[in-house]
């Protein structure tokens, strides 16, 4: 009997040790389910993007740590509540509409739409999917939600920039260009379609080289990724339709559009600009009255056939209206005028088959340069020319005038090197002419200058 009870108390005791075992073990397991639980729940809540569970209800069963800051309630607070409960009605039928999207299709669905809590406005992008718990055959609803309110604003904020930069460039009185770094054109505003009369889709498919003289060398002197020459101003010519020539006046830059780095010309067209300034050199250099070159041009031409270092001669005639001043007096300025200008058009006509450079000097004073003299005859033959058709009636003002001419000649560089000379020598010898009786040319010898001193000496 007592061997019996041993045995059974031994039983009894062997059982007590093996639940034990299992209640330690039980334990152990339990403590590492709830270790591996915080573990997860704490990787949840490290993320920043809102994730939460939901009943097929629309009831939440968990929400991570930033889904519940960023519902303004804790995690007690969550547990429960429809979308109902914390968004406004507008946002929450939606969001509702989203769920029954995701349990009719039973996969995972991302879309991006507005949320928001106590009154604050944000934009989310979400995820939403089905999970099946096997152990206690129930089904969830698994969502995640990122907050993009600061990319979204980001993005209002470049497309508002975008479309107010799109008005002003669409409205700028100057041409610009958007070009990548291989020289296509990326974006082209109106302004230059039309100064080109190319359309934009035709621009689309060039390149820089097929419009500008000068801006693809440009392109390259410019250093991408610096600030160092990362912006240039120069003149250039563009070519438009029809080999229209467009003179215009650049400003090109580097300019970052995204993480893109692409250049931006402004190009202002010039023509008017270089019209005037044409004209202000003709002015310069040109008669008012005739239209003829005046002194500084002859200047020029002298110094140009000087610089050609040519063994040939340039011969200079200065030319003398006899008795103008009697025209002015009598028939007034007007009459002078007209009169100036028939004798320019006559000295023109009288020397259209060589070649000289006419120029009005200055009062009733005319030059005639003649460069590519082989011999002073040649000349000579230029003055009978132009004493020939002188000598026609002019017709001024209802009357016909006889107006004759006196010339005087000097050479380069037999008589002077400079303008100033040659104009000094060739006066002597035209007031040698005058001396002569007037209506006739002469040519330039020392002796005139001792002549002319001498007279000088007795006048004073």
């Amino acid at each position: 009997m007592n061997v019996q009870s041993n045995q059974q108390a031994n039983e009894i005791e062997k059982l007590r040790s093996q639940i034990a075992e299992l209640e330690r073990q039980n334990q152990e397991l339990s403590k590492q389910i709830r270790i591996k639980e915080s573990l997860y729940l704490s990787i949840l809540d490290a993320l920043p993007i809102n994730i939460f569970l939901e009943d097929p209800e629309g009831r939440t069963i968990y929400a991570n740590k930033e889904a519940c800051l960023s519902n303004g309630k804790s995690l007690n607070e969550v547990i429960g509540l429809t979308i109902f409960d914390v968004f406004p009605r507008e946002i929450a039928e939606l969001n509702r509409a989203y769920d029954l999207e995701v349990w009719e299709k039973r996969q995972l669905i991302t879309k991006e739409f507005p949320s928001g809590y106590k009154g604050e406005e944000h934009h989310m992008f979400s995820g939403k999917t089905i999970i099946h718990i096997e152990e206690s055959n129930e089904e969830f609803l698994l969502g995640f939600g990122l907050d993009i309110t600061d990319r979204v604003k980001a993005e209002t904020r470049l497309k508002e920039s975008e479309e107010k930069f799109r008005s002003l460039t669409e409205q700028a009185a100057d041409s610009f260009f958007l070009i990548g770094v291989e020289g296509k054109f990326i974006e082209i505003n109106p302004t230059a379609c039309e100064v080109l009369n190319f359309s934009k889709e035709e621009l689309l498919e060039m390149s820089t080289e097929m419009i500008f003289s000068q801006l693809p060398s440009k392109i390259k002197q410019l250093k991408i990724g610096t600030k160092e020459q990362s912006s240039s101003n120069f003149e250039d010519m563009m070519t438009g339709k029809n080999d229209l020539k467009i003179p215009v006046d650049i400003n090109i830059r580097l300019i970052n559009i995204g993480e893109k780095q692409i250049y931006f010309a402004l190009c202002r067209d010039i023509r008017d600009k270089k019209r005037t300034e044409a004209q202000i050199k003709h002015m310069a250099y040109h008669d008012a009255l005739t239209g003829l070159p005046n002194r500084w041009s002859i200047q020029s031409i002298l110094d140009k056939h000087i610089s050609e270092k040519t063994e040939t001669q340039l011969g200079f005639i200065l030319l003398d209206l006899d008795y103008f001043k009697i025209v002015n007096d009598s028939l007034g300025h007007d009459a002078g005028d007209l009169l100036l200008k028939v004798v320019s058009k006559r000295i023109q006509s009288a020397t259209e088959n060589r070649e000289v450079n006419i120029a009005r000097f200055g009062g009733d004073e005319f030059i005639i340069l003649v460069p590519y003299l082989s011999n002073e005859e040649e000349i000579t033959s230029v003055c009978d020319q132009i004493m020939e058709v002188m000598a026609l009636p002019f017709p001024i003002h209802g009357q016909r005038l006889n107006i004759s001419t006196s010339m005087g000649i000097s050479f380069y560089p037999k008589d002077g090197k400079d303008l100033n000379t040659l104009i000094k020598n060739a006066d002597l010898a035209m007031y040698g002419s005058k001396d002569q009786g007037r209506s006739c040319y002469s040519l330039y010898h020392p002796e005139m200058k001792y002549h002319a001193n001498k007279r000088m000496a007795l006048e004073s």
